[in-house]
């Protein structure tokens, strides 16, 4: 069960630059410290949907880390893997834990590691388990290494490597259907992008299912979503009306409803509790 008590535990997040060559793969590098008493547990954190698969290494154990995604409770591994996820992932840490993270781009993922993850979605996987030996040296490399600095440049080197020799010249239509639904923000339909990469919707339907767990057109949704969140953190005085016709939905009330789906909570509500870090799939508790 998560408690949220008032603490005095500081929250400590911080994001990274991805170099140009490898932005059309890694959407992010992150990292996240409880930092506070190891008998203190942090407030309660959110980590909204962000369309991305994320990896993450506890850096320092215990790794006390639990939560609840896809409506059940976990603990979490040393090591994990976590899938597109719909809904708000809420989790909590031990003071003392810090974590390092990086969120990859879902069609990337499916492609380095030829391993689709449709039965990760909403959920998550040890890492070691589903990848073997594959990340077991970069996992420990970024343990050991001496700062986040140096952790970062590990896992630029695994990445351009990994990218060299499996994905540079990928052409898979499922590839070129996730990054054109990307670069629109979330605004082509679903018939706009079987249409732009030459295969019916079913075709696009099973492969999504198959590869990342959801359906097109949630995936569509997601990425709608989160860019509309993203320009609000950037623009707080948007109004939804504004925020609604910018981004394609219907009418305000499309909005709201992706938005509650997303984060459980109306946009009111989760923006004045929840302060966003920007650029990590983490929001804090207030």
């Amino acid at each position: 069960m998560l408690d949220n008590f008032e603490l005095e535990m500081k929250i400590v997040t911080e994001s990274f630059a991805v170099p140009a060559d490898l932005q059309p793969y890694i959407g992010s590098f992150w990292y996240m410290l409880a930092d506070g008493p190891s008998h203190e547990t942090s407030p309660i954190q959110y980590c909204l949907a962000n369309a991305m698969v994320e990896m993450i290494v506890h850096l320092t154990p215990p790794f006390h880390h639990h939560g609840y995604i896809g409506g059940k409770y976990a603990q979490f591994p040393e090591a994990f893997v976590g899938g597109v996820h719909v809904g708000p992932v809420l989790f909590q840490m031990q003071g003392g834990t810090g974590i390092f993270g990086v969120s990859i781009k879902p069609e990337t993922f499916v492609t380095l590691f030829e391993r689709p993850i449709g039965e990760m979605a909403d959920s998550f996987a040890e890492a070691r388990s589903i990848l073997g030996d594959t990340l077991g040296d970069l996992i420990k490399r970024v343990q050991d290494a001496p700062s986040n600095e140096n952790r970062v440049q590990i896992a630029i080197e695994f990445f351009r490597q990994s990218v060299a020799l499996r994905i540079r010249h990928d052409r898979f239509y499922f590839t070129e259907a996730m990054q054109y639904i990307r670069s629109s923000t979330g605004q082509h339909s679903v018939d706009e992008v079987c249409e732009k990469v030459f295969v019916s919707k079913r075709q696009l339907q099973r492969i999504f299912q198959e590869n990342i767990g959801i359906s097109p057109k949630t995936y569509v949704r997601i990425v709608r979503f989160r860019s509309a969140y993203d320009f609000v953190q950037r623009h707080p005085k948007t109004t939804w009306t504004e925020i609604s016709h910018n981004f394609g939905y219907s009418d305000q009330s499309h909005f709201i409803r992706d938005f509650k789906e997303f984060t459980g909570k109306n946009p009111t509500s989760f923006l004045t509790g929840f302060a966003p870090q920007m650029s990590t799939p983490l929001a804090t508790k207030a």
